[in-house]
C-alpha cells in the first residue's frame, strides 16, 4: 500500500497562510495546545511535519524532535527557519511509513496528516505509527472534527469540509473521502484517548477541529 502520492511541496509557500485563514486560526491553535502533553526531554516525532510550527514549538520547549515529511520544499523551508532560530531539529525527507529508529518514540505527533488518505491507508498509516510509539507513550492528532448531533451539525460539516477536500483532490494533494472517525480507528490498536478538545470555527459547535491525545496502553 502506497503513501507517497501526497507530497504538498507546491503549496509549501502559501500552507500557512491558507490554513490560517480558512480555519480562523484553528489550525494552528488545535497544535498549540498539545504543547501541554509534552515534556522537555523527550523523544518527540512529527509525521506529515509540513512547514512544521508545531515542532518549532516542541524544540524550543526542550523536547528533542525529529521531523519527517515527503516534501522537500517543506523540509526546506522548516530547515532554514530552525537555522535561524538556532534550534537542533533531526530532518528527515522521506515516506513516514519506511521511517524505522532504533527504538520507539515519546511522542508520535501525526497533525493534518492522516486525512490526506482514504479510511483504510489511514487505518493502514495508523498500524506503522502505532509502532513507532513506545508503550506507555502518547499518540498526538489533530484534524478535522466529526460532526456531533443530527442532520443540521452534518450539512454543516460538509458544507465547510466538503469543498476543500475536492479542490485538495483536484491538485492531487489528498483522496477523496469523509471525515475520519479517529477514536475508531485508533482505539483497536492499543490506544486509549485521554482527552479530545474541539475548537469551532464559528459561533456554535460545527464545523470545528479537533486535537486528540491517547495513550498506547498495549
Amino acid at each position: 500500500m502506497r503513501f507517497d502520492e501526497y507530497p504538498y511541496g507546491s503549496v509549501a509557500f502559501v500552507y500557512d497562510w491558507i490554513a490560517a485563514v480558512y480555519s480562523r486560526g484553528r489550525i494552528g491553535l488545535s497544535k498549540r495546545v498539545q504543547l501541554d502533553e509534552i515534556e522537555a526531554d523527550d523523544r518527540v516525532l512529527y509525521a506529515g511535519v509540513g512547514r512544521g510550527e508545531d515542532a518549532v514549538l516542541a524544540a524550543r520547549f526542550g523536547a528533542r524532535v525529529t521531523a519527517i515529511d515527503l516534501a522537500p520544499a517543506m523540509i526546506r523551508r522548516l530547515s532554514r527557519r530552525l537555522e535561524r532560530e538556532g534550534l537542533d531539529v533531526e530532518l528527515l525527507c522521506g515516506d513516514v511509513s519506511s521511517h524505522k529508529p532504533e527504538r520507539p518514540y515519546d511522542v508520535v505527533v501525526a497533525n493534518y496528516f492522516l486525512n490526506l488518505f482514504d479510511v483504510e491507508r489511514a487505518r493502514e498509516m495508523l498500524r506503522h505509527l502505532r509502532g513507532l510509539v513506545k508503550p506507555g507513550g502518547t499518540l498526538m492528532l489533530a484534524d478535522f472534527a466529526l460532526p456531533r448531533g443530527g442532520l443540521m451539525a452534518r450539512a454543516l460539516t460538509e458544507l465547510y469540509y466538503r469543498p476543500v477536500n475536492w479542490v485538495a483532490w483536484a491538485f492531487g494533494l489528498c483522496a477523496l473521502h469523509p471525515i475520519l472517525d479517529h477514536a475508531r480507528l485508533i482505539e483497536p490498536l492499543g490506544f486509549r484517548i485521554r482527552s479530545q478538545r474541539r475548537l469551532p470555527v464559528l459561533l456554535g459547535d460545527h464545523p470545528a477541529y479537533v486535537s486528540i491525545v491517547a495513550d498506547r496502553v498495549i
